[in-house]
């Protein structure tokens, strides 16, 4: 399975060892996760880190190289009604590489969270994490 790691779970998963947002990095080898991010996701975590600790720093650059860099994707092909200007790439890449984008930004993906856009789900780490569990998928 794809899925592609919004900068907030990035963040999160850097910033605590335990939780939902890093299990998905720590499960993603056995479960045969593919974890994607872009470069808007990157420099995003990275401003974000530069008002942090350097733990934090560290904890990130200890993820980083579990992820997949895709390219960021601007636009997509089929009509998508999204307002939120500065997290379309977010949307438009994940659309274009994974099966499920990894959110934790309720204030910007609120009416998206646990919706299908074209085939992407959008979802919460824990939630994600728990219909995984719940189907049976995770060792």
């Amino acid at each position: 399975m794809r899925l592609f790691i919004d900068s907030s779970v990035a963040l999160v998963a850097s910033l605590s060892a335990t939780g939902a947002s890093r299990v998905i990095f720590d499960f993603a080898g056995a479960q045969g996760w593919k974890l994607f991010v872009s470069p808007w996701v990157l420099r995003e975590v990275r401003d974000n880190l530069a008002s942090k600790p350097p733990g934090f720093t560290r904890g990130w650059l200890a993820l980083r190289p579990k992820v997949i860099v895709e390219e960021d994707e601007l636009t997509f092909d089929w009509p998508l009604v999204f307002d939120v200007a500065k997290d379309r790439p977010v949307l438009c890449t994940a659309l274009a590489c994974a099966d499920v984008l990894l959110t934790l930004d309720r204030r910007d993906f609120q009416t998206l969270l646990g919706e299908t856009v074209y085939g992407l789900r959008i979802e919460t780490p824990g939630k994600f994490l728990r219909t995984e569990r719940a189907a049976g998928r995770i060792l």
